[in-house]
């Protein structure tokens, strides 16, 4: 300063902050930001116009008629005795096959029966017994070798087949009646009438229990037995095997919460049943102790909802009744429905369905570290809604129990979020329904692996799509369900578009692209909701091209869902030039083995049951082939056929040759040529009984594979066996053929055997040719 004055300030410059839009985080220096980009989601289906469309094909749909009051075994035993049912030969065959094997498996259910028998040989080794259904075959080989008695069944066939399985056991004791139903007291008494003369005990024997306990009628059954009975021998003394039944509820949680890193809550809302006229909240059978990536629990003590003695049968009434009751909870949790089981009893004898969840254990039998499987599973009667639960809390519900039907309950105390109101079970014409949608698709909401598979082809893939094009890779996910596909797409930076076109699935989808609309924004993606619409719809006009198309339609025959025409639409109208198709391949397998699944059964029991296994025998089964003692008779599986997504053949011509290898024949599939044949021949390498042959398939996604080998940890595809019509005994090194075809909805397999009778008259007739020709 001078002296006596200040020096003047100098005004600071402005600082220029434009230098510092180019200053990064040091974390994304190798990550370029594109600010321009759109990102997040959108439901495309806001604001347009709303467009007719077809329906939607069956195989989308099913049936999911299920669980309470369908009495499903009184309606497919009037199929099997129907002369209209040469179209459901195979699907019947199926279905009484699996109940009759699955039931002789349950070794409790049968050590209950057999040991009840028992207790009878000693206490009153003179009674006569009557036996309700030739579903309790066990008990019925069982009894005849003790006591006289006679199966009753309404099914003139299932009747035949209960006669021949007597006699090939040695049967002198037993007989066979025929009655109108199993619960018409008067029919019952004319059959019984000639044989019930001065017998002082009756016993009464039955299995038809249902996972709900009475759906099956074991209640209406027994009563108009018992009465029969009484009315031809009014001092006789009247014994139940079972003695009494108990129906037992509990409030339970069952939920998805998530699946890898998505959040998959919203799809909780399918485990809700809104009210329709045929179908109101009613039960589904669910294997509680099998429910992996679930949240699965009991959440309280159980209580009776109703009971039974049968030996005061004249007490019992059918007509309905409703009573509230009061479920506790002693832990935390989100109640969504009650878990139903039951116990029977005959004297110090007990038999349940109740989960090993109940008392605080895993399932697991202890020997193979496996689930036990019964035939019966939980009824879990889903509830409207959830409640959120503390220790001491109560749900109550209005139960009304119908004894020769079924039960129903309607929670009345307050929820904490009911099921939105655009959850409706489907209802028409072909069928009513309990949940609205098929039981599969809570078993794939389970399959991590399966996710797991797809996810790393997707982000494989995308990474070569984006460094090849210089940007942002646009995905469809074609028949995209709740959209953990199309999400995962996204999650790599993908610009996404989903098609869905079960108006209800799509539904879902909208609110888990929502739930899981913050990570997709993070990871700047961009996923768009397609308006309900099969993917074989859309054009160019519609959406761009698109660098990847992917799609998981495929079902445990492969092709069922409709993998073959999306993905020949999507390559011919929406795949961009150098684009992917995931999958890209599609091989099935095939591989001769050694299966019999009624000789555990019989060498167990030491029983005859070839008249059971012939009458049921279908054409193809769907099983896990690695839950049944089997042999493979190869060593690897042979690829029986390989179907290029991308190259497709077209529908051949009435009569034009479609067999791989220049082979002047057409194979046809229904009423069509198939779209293509071929014939592999193999070696045996392990001499056995070929029963049938393995089949499977594996799904490339460029280089990845998704697949239902039995080997692969997936849940969500089954195997299937294709059983020969009459199995035959193979040799080492013994060439044998099969033939495989397919169209665009199904794989078909056929054993190509020419036996040495068939083979020398062929050559005579050659040889007959040639003499005639010289």
């Amino acid at each position: 300063k001078e002296k006596g004055k200040e020096k003047p300030q100098t005004k600071a410059p402005t600082l220029d902050y434009s230098k510092w839009s180019n200053i990064v985080d040091s974390d994304d220096e190798e990550d370029p930001r594109v600010v321009d980009e759109d990102v997040g989601v959108k439901d495309l289906a806001e604001g347009a116009k709303a467009k007719k469309e077809p329906p939607i094909p069956d195989y989308l749909l099913g049936s999911t008629g299920g669980g309470g009051g369908t009495n499903c075994l009184t309606s497919i035993v009037k199929m099997l005795d129907s002369e209209q049912t040469q179209e459901n030969v195979h699907q019947l065959a199926q279905v009484f096959g699996r109940s009759f094997h699955s039931a002789m498996l349950d070794a409790e259910r049968q050590e209950f029966y057999r040991k009840a028998l028992t207790t009878l040989t000693t206490s009153v080794p003179s009674a006569f017994v009557v036996i309700l259904g030739l579903g309790s075959v066990l008990p019925m080989l069982t009894a005849k070798q003790h006591f006289q008695g006679m199966l009753l069944e309404s099914s003139e066939k299932l009747g035949k087949l209960a006669e021949e399985l007597l006699t090939n056991n040695q049967n002198e004791n037993f007989e066979v009646g025929i009655v109108k139903a199993l619960d018409d007291e008067e029919s019952i008494l004319e059959v019984l009438r000639p044989k019930l003369v001065r017998h002082s005990t009756v016993v009464v024997l039955t299995e038809r229990m249902a996972h709900d306990l009475l759906s099956n009628g074991i209640v209406p059954c027994c009563l108009s037995c018992h009465k029969a009975v009484k009315k031809l021998l009014p001092s006789a003394e009247i014994l139940h095997i079972p003695q009494t039944v108990e129906l037992l509820a509990a409030p339970g949680e069952i939920r998805s919460d998530r699946l890898g890193s998505f959040d998959i809550r919203p799809f909780n809302a399918l485990r809700h049943t809104s009210s329709n006229e045929k179908a109101d909240f009613w039960w589904w059978p669910v294997r509680m102790d099998n429910q992996q990536n679930t949240i699965c629990s009991i959440l309280g003590p159980s209580k009776t909802l109703c009971g039974f003695d049968f030996q005061r049968a004249p007490e019992i009434g059918l007509e309905e009744v409703r009573r509230p009751l009061k479920l506790q909870a002693t832990q935390r949790g989100r109640c969504n429905c009650a878990c139903l089981w039951w116990v029977a009893k005959f004297r110090h004898l007990e038999f349940s369905t109740r989960p090993a969840l109940a008392a605080g254990k895993d399932g697991k039998d202890g020997k193979d570290g496996k689930a036990k499987r019964s035939e019966w599973k939980q009824a879990i009667h889903y509830l409207a809604g959830e409640t959120a639960l503390f220790p001491g809390d109560v749900i109550e519900v209005l139960v009304s129990i119908t004894p020769r039907f079924t039960f129903r309950m309607m929670q009345q105390s307050p929820m904490s979020v009911e099921a939105p109101m655009w959850v409706q079970a489907p209802t028409n014409s072909k069928f009513s329904a309990t949940l609205p949608i098929l039981p599969y698709h809570f078993l794939m909401m389970t399959d991590l692996e399966r996710l797991d598979v797809y996810q790393r082809a997707l982000k494989a893939t995308i990474k070569q799509q984006a460094a090849k094009l210089g940007r942002r890779v646009r995905v469809l996910d074609a028949g995209c369900g709740i959209g953990l596909l199309g999400l995962s797409a996204a999650l790599e930076g993908a610009e996404v578009w989903l098609c869905e076109a079960v108006p209800l699935m799509r539904h879902v989808c909208r609110e888990v692209v929502a739930a899981n609309s913050g990570l997709v924004a993070e990871k700047r993606g961009l996923v768009q909701l397609l308006p309900p619409m099969m993917s074989t719809r859309l054009h160019t006009e519609e959406v761009p091209n698109f660098d990847i198309v992917v799609s998981e339609v495929m079902d445990l025959w492969c092709l069922g869902e409709g993998i073959i025409p999306t993905m020949r639409h999507a390559h011919k109208k929406l795949l961009a030039p150098n684009g992917v198709l995931l999958p890209g391949k599609l091989r099935v397998y095939v591989q001769p083995l050694e299966l019999s699944l009624w000789r555990e059964v019989e060498e167990g029991n030491q029983v005859d049951l070839q008249p059971l296994s012939q009458r049921f025998r279908s054409k193809f089964s769907a099983l896990r082939i690695d839950q049944f003692p089997h042999r493979y008779l190869t060593k690897e599986p042979i690829l029986a056929m390989e179907i290029d997504l991308a190259n497709l053949p077209a529908q051949p011509a009435e009569g034009e040759a479609n067999i791989e290898g220049g082979v002047k024949l057409c194979i046809r599939m229904g009423k069509k040529p198939a779209l293509s044949a071929k014939v592999v021949s193999s070696k045996i390498h392990h001499r056995g009984m070929l029963s049938g042959y393995g089949l499977w398939w594996s799904a490339d996604l460029a280089g990845h594979q998704v697949t239902s080998d039995p080997s692969n940890p997936q849940r969500s595809w089954k195997q299937l066996v294709r059983w020969l019509d009459e199995p035959r005994f193979v040799e080492e090194q013994e060439e044998i053929q099969v033939l495989t075809c397919y169209n665009d909805q199904q794989v078909n397999v056929e054993d190509i055997h020419l036996t040495r009778e068939m083979i020398e008259q062929y050559q005579q007739q050659q040889a007959a040719t040639l003499n005639v020709s010289s």
